[in-house]
């Protein structure tokens, strides 16, 4: 992308907005934002601030990756289990209200990850491969033959609410309502209730990793049941389409070591053999931004 060129990449995540101008590779004015959830109006009013910063007047194109589920070919956010407040939100419509000169577009921000995945970090020269979202909850995007598929209004690969664990007796109640999803047990949130249920005590997911580094107990147990979770949601994919080749991204990625040998074994134990040599498991770090090369992805 040359300078006249420029795209603004806005992440929309469970807690904050992180954005930034994208000149070719390099990320330009970056910023954080704690996310206003409550309500349609400023939830649309936070970010037709950003976009009119002085800083990225020269971005005539904006990307926006954002939780759903959406309707993308209308511009509008149906729900989000982490923002309750927002709810059909008609947010590309009124953006362009206040931004006509400016062309805006919406994704889902998993699938938007997948892309920056696929053009600027590990999937890059890959025509096949699923990538999983690990944060505040777990979403995903899917590369297919060399294609981002999208779905139903955008809502393909919901990963994060595959039912894992729905059989297990008192599975976890998820954020979007249903029993025993990926999410309540992969995220972020999920390892903290894992942790919470087996020790009585309240941390976030980057304290019980180290407490699990430490030898505790609690804590390694509530990593290798995210883990196993995983490694059963990979496996679907597996048998359902033959994908092998799995990146996962986020804060948690970061926990590659608590989680790999209960993913691994899961998966190896619910596919057919032929897939094992196949497999390919890779977990990233230092990607924070993400999220927000591929929102300016979605011009690409």
């Amino acid at each position: 992308m040359r300078a006249a060129q420029k795209v603004l990449g806005i992440d929309v995540g469970a807690t904050t907005v992180k954005f930034a101008a994208l000149n070719g590779e390099r990320l330009e004015y970056r910023g954080v934002q704690k996310i206003a959830s409550a309500g349609n109006a400023a939830f649309i009013a936070q970010l037709a601030a950003i976009i009119a910063a002085p800083e990225f007047q020269d971005c005539a194109r904006v990307g926006i990756g954002s939780p759903g589920p959406l309707d993308i070919e209308r511009g509008v956010v149906i729900a989000s289990a982490n923002m309750p407040a927002v709810r059909d939100c008609e947010l590309i419509p009124e953006l362009k209200k206040l931004f006509p000169q400016k062309d805006i577009r919406l994704d889902n921000d998993a699938n938007a990850a997948t892309l920056g995945e696929k053009f600027f970090g590990a999937g890059r020269g890959h025509e096949n491969f699923a990538v999983f979202t690990l944060g505040t909850g777990v979403g995903g995007g899917c590369v297919y033959e060399n294609r981002l598929y999208r779905g139903f209004k955008g809502n393909f690969f919901e990963v994060g609410h595959i039912p894992v664990f729905a059989a297990a007796p008192e599975s976890r109640l998820c954020g979007c309502g249903n029993r025993g999803c990926l999410e309540a047990y992969a995220s972020a949130t999920g390892v903290s209730a894992s942790y919470k249920v087996q020790s009585g005590d309240v941390l976030t997911a980057a304290d019980i990793a180290a407490r699990a580094h430490a030898g505790d107990g609690a804590a390694q147990s509530a990593y290798s049941g995210a883990g196993e979770a995983l490694g059963l949601a990979a496996a679907t994919i597996t048998q359902l389409m033959n994908i092998t080749e799995f990146i996962f991204t986020g804060g948690m990625a970061a926990a590659a070591a608590l989680l790999r040998p209960a993913l691994e074994e899961a998966y190896r134990a619910h596919t057919f053999a032929l897939f094992h040599p196949l497999a390919k498991f890779t977990f990233t770090e230092g990607d924070e931004n993400a999220g927000i090369y591929g929102a300016a992805a979605l011009f690409l």
